[in-house]
């Protein structure tokens, strides 16, 4: 039998053709890789000087995978500037973030482009993808831009430190005032009727000394500040073997150099709240 004669022979070459049309048609319609970046004008602006810029806005196609810049390339070549993305930047997930890029386009040049390639690996493939976006020249001026201040050195002066001495016969008040601090004028008014005016400056450390007996006390406030404290005379342990009267000995060593225990904490806090009070004008009461 003379198979290329027969109705068979022609029924098989035209299945086949068809099969072969077919796949090929498959072939011209599979789509391409869905992989891609995409790259769009977020806003532009004209410059005063003439030249004018746009920021990019570039993201990703895929919401499963991030990317990695592999290629970028901002036109017109020549007088254009590109800021903010570089190769091998990562590409976030989309839906996850963007990358920004700022192009300077020169004065005389009506359309700029960007040009971006990335490149994907899935299931051990790796995919690169490119897209461009363009943009034309702007007429609506860039706003100017504002840069925040600094924020001033702080100009609270140092804290004074309290100082308080307290023998068998006397007591001494005063303050130590560090180079950061400011003048400090106190004002000390005795259980005895006595007032006493104790300037502080600035660096310096002054005392001043009274007079003390069981039931002596001082109120200790500060100039321009309202409120004071009060300062109670305590005598140290060891004063009792002493004597009395105008023959009483200070004491020296340790209790020489001791301090009312009660009293010293009442000045310390009144030396600082004296501190906050002039620096923040608050009132208090010790």
């Amino acid at each position: 039998m003379n198979l290329s004669k027969s109705p068979l022979r022609r029924t098989t070459a035209v299945l086949a053709g068809a099969l072969i049309g077919m796949a090929g048609a498959v072939a011209l319609a599979a789509p391409a890789s869905a992989h891609h970046p995409v790259v769009a004008p977020e806003s532009s602006c004209a410059n005063e000087d003439g030249t004018w810029k746009v920021i990019w806005k570039i993201t990703n196609s895929e919401f499963d995978l991030e990317g990695t810049i592999v290629h970028i390339d901002a036109k017109p070549a020549e007088g254009s500037t590109l800021t903010g993305v570089e190769k091998g930047d990562v590409l976030p997930k989309s839906g996850e973030g963007a990358l920004t890029a700022e192009q300077t386009a020169p004065a005389d040049v009506e359309e700029a482009r960007l040009a971006v390639k990335a490149e994907w690996i899935r299931d051990g493939r790796v995919i690169q993808e490119d897209e461009k976006g363009e943009a034309t020249k702007p007429t609506e001026p860039c706003k100017p831009e504002t840069r925040a201040e600094p924020e001033p050195e702080s100009s609270t002066p140092a804290a004074p430190t309290p100082l308080l001495e307290a023998d068998c016969t006397t007591m001494t008040i005063g303050l130590d005032n560090p180079e950061a601090g400011e003048d400090i004028t106190l004002i000390l008014k005795t259980s005895k009727g006595e007032t006493r005016e104790l300037e502080v400056p600035a660096g310096e450390d002054e005392t001043t000394r009274f007079s003390a007996a069981e039931g002596f006390r001082v109120e200790v406030s500060a100039e321009g500040v309202k409120g004071s404290t009060t300062v109670e005379y305590e005598r140290p342990e060891g004063c009792e073997g002493a004597g009395g009267g105008a023959a009483e000995l200070p004491l020296t060593g340790a209790a020489a150099g001791s301090i009312a225990g009660g009293a010293v904490l009442l000045l310390a806090v009144g030396g600082v709240l004296f501190f906050l009070a002039r620096r923040r004008k608050v009132k208090f009461t010790a």
